[in-house]
């Protein structure tokens, strides 16, 4: 009897067996195979053939054995934490590999660098592992100054196999920039907020023959030790005026929760307020917050002759939960006098936001106002209200808008009345939507007699069908009606008080074509109605088409208009005598970028053709360079007007630079200058005495911040908030000190660290096995892995040398050995998995061996029959 076996599967009683056989003798021969790591996953045949004496076959039969496919990998790095004390020095990560599976596998692993001059910092490395192998990844990079500047970030790397790209495993690598000074950095370094993005921008812009622009913008700020203050700033200077122009420009000092804001004002509350001024905000200790503010409506700092004449006001608002967006209230009073209408305006309102769930939603205002007129003496209430919610029930989808405010409501909104809602639902794969709108504008005013009215609602339902390929269509039909007296003038003059109305039914449709792989796409809108102008007694025809197509880079646009769609079209082609309104549009671009995106063109080219205003013809030219610490750009435009006799254009020139400045956060706390003292507590009494030496380039670490002394033992931790601190434990030298919480409450803080000697630990590994019945194993005594516990919480991770041997420096105490059973060789165990150890000081501590045991083989019985 003869086998033939797989790659990894070997007979232990041999590949031939003699076997005598009598007539009609029926045997039963056990086989016993043994299965090792190189066999392959899957199936795997095994032939047995029984010959003859002479060697000739006589039977074969065939069974299969099915060994199951493990693509495990596991990625770990082989230091987790990297302290560097160079600047120059570039940073070199390793992470292992383990292919756990019994398959070859490739793969690709990733490294992400968090440079913050090269958001985009990415290495790769692909490799081949064969089954229960490991392999060493290594990559180098040198820091920019912007990351060397840093006092810890982490490197991130990231395991894909290959081809899916399917993720299998990640690992953090923490990288700690050690000095004997350092400055305190908040996480949020690299947000994009105005006030971390300091920069400085100056431009010159020319427009026309006459008019001269020199133009200068920025922000910034910095960190002091009672708070921080931000600047923001836009200047300008024009040949045609003596006084700069100074808007948007304001000085903000914030400590602690309170702020102070001084400079330009932009209040968009009911009524709005804006202009110079000062305000005051301060956030009590359950998210209450307090707004206080006086605003002289002139919108330029620098106006030496306008103080309060254009007016002037001031406001408080308060609110509760202000940290909330989904659940919170507030309340307002608003005051502002107005010269031009000689009236003193006074609002109080509230406002509130509260989500009952996921789908449903709502805003409520409520705000009364009283209006004191100087010339009529007279006394004027108002009021506005105002709605806003978003709900859903079973598959519809709700959302409205309803607006009230009485006809001398001095807010934003006067006299006007809106109504406004929309539903839209999904049935099966039609996407079915419908609003309707009406509003009404009628305010009043004692210096303005005439009565103004505006007049507009609008319904629209439609569907939006399901795409078929790259094809997608709309229709909607819209119903129109407009009706003003504004346009008066244009037909019969200011006496007449009529209102003119239009009214319109249209259909519109929409075809839109999108082709991904190409980076085509067209829309097309076609609109038709019919709609009845004022002056007509019939319905007239009317249509807009609309096509928009973009290939890759470029992009055409256009319309054309037959008949007025709005009422102030009507009235301005009567005014002209056209019959009929049309306009055409037109409109060329092409964007693109250069050089990994550090210039950014775009050009293009439009064309007006209206009946009103005429020919338009217009053309720009934009570009930019990005660079790390500077950008410029350059603009151009062109714009040319034709209306019978009249034809003028005027060209548009810029050019500027913007320098960015270190990025740095604000902090509104408190900070202080932690100032630390580390010596050699040799008599152990936690107190410096003359005898003893300060510790030299010794590592501190501070929260998570490393900081190393210099020759006198001294180091400093500055720009650090008040609040509270831990001194965390870290061995070196022989020396270690107590970890601790302090808390910082004062411009200086003084940090005595006293080093005490400490013990050492050591302990190795060793194997045990019977060579004739353990299977097969990687007889490895390096890189096993011991974790050291004290109080039931880590303190330490170590490895195993090439000997199997470990130490470690260790403070006096009782403590905890344990073993990592996955950092041993495939096919081993240990019976005893942890130790107890006591540690004493300038000791050391021999931890009983951890003995390695390996599994022994496994035999399979497989019967063969006929």
């Amino acid at each position: 009897m003869n086998f033939v076996c797989p790659k990894g599967f070997k007979n232990i009683n041999g590949e031939d067996l003699q076997i005598t056989l009598g007539p009609n003798e029926v045997r039963y021969i056990p086989v016993k195979m043994m299965i090792d790591e190189a066999a392959d996953a899957g199936t795997s045949v095994i032939v047995t053939r029984l010959l003859s004496q002479s060697g000739a076959l006589m039977v074969q039969k065939e069974i299969q054995h099915i060994i199951n496919i493990d693509s495990s990998l596991t990625i770990s790095p082989l230091v987790t934490s990297y302290y560097r004390s160079l600047a120059d020095d570039p940073i070199s990560v390793k992470v292992k590999v383990s292919n756990t599976g019994n398959v070859t596998q490739d793969l690709t692993v990733v490294c992400k660098f968090p440079d913050p001059s090269e958001p985009n910092i990415f290495f790769e490395q692909n490799a081949s592992i064969k089954a229960k192998k490991d392999s060493v990844f290594t990559f180098t990079y040198l820091p920019s100054k912007a990351l060397a500047r840093q006092s810890n970030f982490v490197i991130s790397i990231t395991g894909f196999r290959n081809p899916e790209k399917e993720l299998f495993g990640s690992a953090n690598i923490s990288v700690q920039n050690i000095s004997s000074v350092q400055k305190y950095q908040n996480l949020d370094l690299y947000n994009f907020s105005e006030e971390n993005q300091n920069q400085i921008t100056t431009s010159y812009r020319k427009v026309g023959k006459e008019v001269d622009i020199f133009q200068i913008t920025g922000s910034g700020g910095v960190n002091l030790s009672a708070g921080s203050l931000f600047v923001r700033g836009n200047i300008a200077i024009l040949n045609s005026q003596q006084n700069p122009l100074v808007t948007n420009t304001n000085l903000i000092f914030r400590q602690g929760k309170s702020e102070y804001n001084v400079g330009s004002i932009n209040k968009l509350l009911d009524m709005t307020l804006v202009g110079r001024g000062a305000e005051y905000v301060h956030t009590f200790s359950k998210n209450q917050k307090l707004e206080v503010g006086f605003v002289d409506q002139n919108f330029n700092l620098t106006e030496k002759n306008g103080w309060l004449k254009n007016g002037y006001g001031f406001f408080t608002k308060g609110t509760l939960q202000s940290n909330n967006s989904t659940r919170n209230l507030s309340a307002a009073y608003i005051y502002r006098h107005d010269p031009f209408e000689k009236v003193k305006h006074h609002t109080l309102g509230t406002e509130g936001n509260y989500d009952f769930n996921e789908f449903w939603r709502v805003n409520a205002k409520l705000n009364g106002g009283v209006s004191v007129y100087e010339s009529q003496t007279s006394v004027k209430p108002s009021m506005a209200a105002e709605t806003n919610y978003s709900g859903k029930i079973d598959q519809f989808y709700l959302n409205g808008n309803y607006f009230y405010s009485s006809d001398y409501y001095p807010g934003n909104r006067r006299g006007s009345l809106l109504l406004q809602q929309n539903i839209s639902t999904q049935i099966k794969k039609q996407s079915l939507h419908a609003n309707i709108s009406i509003s009404d504008f009628s305010p009043k005013f004692f210096f303005y007699d005439r009565a103004q009215l505006s007049q507009n609602k609008r319904f629209e339902i439609g569907n939006r069908f399901p795409k078929v390929k790259d094809f997608t269509f709309n229709i909607l039909y819209q119903y129109q009606n407009e009706g003003s007296n504004s346009y008066n003038n244009l037909f019969s003059g200011w006496n007449d008080q009529d209102v003119r109305r239009m009214t319109a039914h249209r259909i519109i449709e929409q075809i839109s074509w999108v082709n991904s792989p190409s980076r085509q796409t067209l829309i097309v809108g076609i609109e038709t109605g019919l709609v009845k102008y004022p002056s007509s007694e019939t319905k007239q025809f009317q249509m807009k088409l609309s096509g928009n197509y973009s290939f890759k880079k470029f992009n055409i646009n256009t319309i054309f208009q037959s008949g007025s769609y709005y009422l102030s079209e009507y009235a301005f082609s009567t005014l002209i005598g056209t019959e009929e309104y049309r306009k055409m549009t037109f409109s060329l671009f092409y964007n693109d970028s250069f050089f990994k995106d550090k210039i950014i063109f775009s050009t293009g080219v439009s064309y007006i053709d209206d009946a009103v205003y005429g020919k338009s013809p217009s053309a720009f030219i934009n570009s930019k360079y990005s660079g790390k610490n500077f950008s410029a750009f350059l603009n151009s435009s062109w714009y040319n007007y034709s209306s019978g006799a009249v034809n003028s254009s005027i060209m548009t020139f810029e050019v500027g630079v913007s320098l960015n400045l270190r990025k740095n956060v604000l902090n509104s706390s408190k900070k202080s200058n932690i100032k630390a003292y580390a010596f050699y507590d040799t008599n152990g009494n936690n107190i410096y005495d003359e005898n003893e030496e300060p510790a030299a380039d010794y590592i501190l670490t501070i929260n998570n911040v490393a900081l190393q002394t210099n020759k006198f033992g001294e180091a400093s931790y500055k720009g650090v908030p008040f609040g509270k601190y831990n001194l965390k434990q870290l061995i070196q030298q022989g020396w270690y000190y107590d970890e601790a919480e302090f808390n910082v409450d004062g411009y200086v803080h003084d940090l005595l660290i006293p080093l005490h000697q400490n013990g050492s630990l050591k302990g190795k590994v060793s194997f045990d096995y019977n060579v004739k019945t353990a299977v097969d194993f990687e007889r490895r005594g390096s890189g096993i892995t011991f974790s050291i516990l004290k109080d039931d919480q880590p303190v330490q991770k170590i490895f195993t040398d090439d000997e199997g041997n470990f130490s470690s420096f260790l403070p006096t105490g009782d403590y905890t050995v344990v073993l990592s059973e996955s950092s041993l060789p495939n096919n081993t165990f240990s019976e005893i998995k942890t130790q107890k150890i006591q540690i004493t000081a300038g000791k050391i501590s021999t931890v009983p061996d951890f003995i390695i045991k390996v599994k022994e083989k496994k035999i399979n019985t497989k019967k063969f029959g006929n």
